[in-house]
């Protein structure tokens, strides 16, 4: 039988053999191409991960691994996939934004005492949250302007202005 970790099948002469990987190495690919910190292009933590083993040769083993055809076709096949991380991130944001909001608008708080202590704080976390949101959405409140004070050493300054619909109206009425 002889060495078990991938079977490669030859169809016909002219067409290129298709590799098998067996499930370690699949998680070991994975974890090099896609994983987050620390496994991302470190071989060794991956191969550590993947194949459950703490041996002291799995540096040289995941080396080895990296080299063979098969691993590297692998490799680029999940590469050239288009992951858009940007949306799941932004669906992520909005998400947990969403929590804290519904969490923050309406909980009330007490000191150790039991006493019951000013919702301000806990409110003011709820309009942070949805301003993240707005940002993450584009989404702007029609009737502000904006003021920009660029400096010269690179410190910007940006006021919001909020015209309120009292004064909006009174103005229009005077023109």
């Amino acid at each position: 039988m002889g060495d078990t970790t991938s079977i490669v099948k030859k169809e016909n002469p002219g067409v290129p053999s298709v590799s098998l990987l067996n499930d370690c190495e699949i998680r070991f690919c994975e974890l090099y191409a896609r994983g987050e910190a620390p496994y991302a292009g470190n071989p060794t933590k991956c191969y550590k991960e993947a194949f459950n083993t703490d041996d002291p040769t799995c540096g040289m083993k995941a080396y080895m691994l990296l080299a063979r055809s098969d691993v590297q076709k692998h490799l680029t096949d999940i590469m050239s996939v288009e992951f858009d991380e940007t949306a799941y991130i932004k669906e992520f944001v909005k998400t947990n934004m969403m929590s804290i909001i519904e969490e923050m608008a309406h909980k009330s708080f007490t000191d150790r005492k039991g006493k019951a202590i000013s919702p301000a704080p806990s409110r003011s976390v709820a309009v942070s949250a949805a301003k993240v949101l707005m940002d993450l959405y584009k989404i702007r409140e029609p009737n502000a302007n904006e003021l920009n004070i660029n400096n010269k050493d690179g410190g910007n300054i940006t006021f919001n202005v909020i015209v309120p619909e009292s004064k909006k109206k009174e103005l229009a009425n005077e023109e």
